[in-house]
């Protein structure tokens, strides 16, 4: 098996200058650079991952702690990032936490201990006392103290879905979920900002009997039956703006199994870009998030770490999707 001698050899050139073209690090001229190349492809030249790492103190793996990868926006919000920082030579471990703190600091400790480069970190837990300010995490949809973060723009959100309800004649409205969650105090997400978006929006034009089921997403999904005893005495409802696509699919089925047409009865609007639930038969109307913009965020702050450059937060601009349920 060819090893980095041979490339130096064959290339006429020191061990040190190869090395610096497979770190990519120092000055190396262009067309030495070429020559080491061409020879790293000619001999079949694999250099030794584990030895970089442990030179570099960086072994270019980034893990992403998500509740559910099985939910379908964080599905293709991990498509785009995996995506995105292969590009800035970065492989990603997908890590799935349930929701639970415990399997959440456990992948903090990787960090702590160099087994990864740097953490996405996609929590509703209380964990802000266990985070290291100086480790490279990046928060998506949450503010911790001193840990940068990316969002999309959820309170403007918000305001977009009261705005569209309203033009469509809505009268009656509510608002189902919110991810506050915590044993004491609740945790108050950017997510949350989708609920009062909307609420402060209605607010602001003379609407305060708004009602807000304020359920917790626990797996980020919701069942018929819970939505059934979300809408009971509340059948007058025609505006609905739901935290999520998931649960605006669960509230239209119930809705129409109750003899509600949508959206001709009752106008429903979701959160996350409508792009899936073609079970459903009509696409869902809904506030877009932009996983691709996100992601390419997610990236430049990655990157941000390593430049030593400040890693400033980001708010992703939401989009309006236009659907047959509102």
């Amino acid at each position: 098996m060819a090893n980095i001698k041979d490339v130096a050899k064959k290339a006429g050139v020191g061990i040190a200058t190869v090395s610096r073209v497979i770190n990519n690090s120092g000055y190396v001229k262009s067309e030495t650079r070429l020559k080491i190349e061409k020879v790293i492809k000619e001999i079949n030249y694999m250099p030794n991952e584990i030895a970089r790492s442990m030179t570099l103190q960086k072994n270019n793996i980034v893990a992403f702690v998500l509740p559910n990868s099985t939910h379908l926006f964080f599905g293709e919000l991990l498509y785009y990032v995996e995506e995105e920082l292969f590009e800035y030579g970065y492989k990603v471990m997908i890590c799935n936490s349930s929701e639970q703190l415990e399997k959440e600091l456990v992948y903090l400790d990787m960090l702590k201990n160099n087994r990864v480069d740097a953490l996405i970190l996609l929590t509703n837990n209380d964990i802000e006392k266990y985070l290291d300010k100086n480790l490279r995490v990046i928060s998506f949809d949450r503010r911790f103290e001193g840990v940068p973060y990316v969002a999309s723009d959820n309170y403007q959100g918000g305001v977009m879905a009261a705005k569209k309800l309203l033009e469509l004649g809505c009268k009656n409205f509510m608002f189902i979920g919110d991810d506050a969650q915590g044993d004491s105090t609740p945790v108050i997400t950017e997510v949350t900002k989708r609920r009062i978006g909307f609420r402060e929006y209605l607010h602001s034009v003379g609407i305060d009997n708004v009602v807000n089921i304020e359920y917790p997403l626990g797996n980020y999904m919701v069942s018929t039956e819970e939505v059934h005893d979300m809408l009971t005495g509340h059948m007058d409802v025609d505006g609905i703006f739901t935290i999520s696509d998931a649960v605006a699919w669960a509230v239209i089925k119930e809705l129409e199994k109750n003899g509600k047409r949508v959206p001709e009865d009752v106008k429903v609007i979701g959160f996350d870009g409508g792009r899936s639930f073609i079970n459903l038969g009509k696409r869902i109307t809904s506030i877009g998030q932009n996983p691709q913009l996100i992601a390419k965020a997610i990236g430049e702050s990655i990157s941000s770490f390593y430049n030593k450059s400040t890693v400033e937060d980001k708010i992703i601009p939401i989009y309006f999707s236009e659907g047959e349920t509102a």
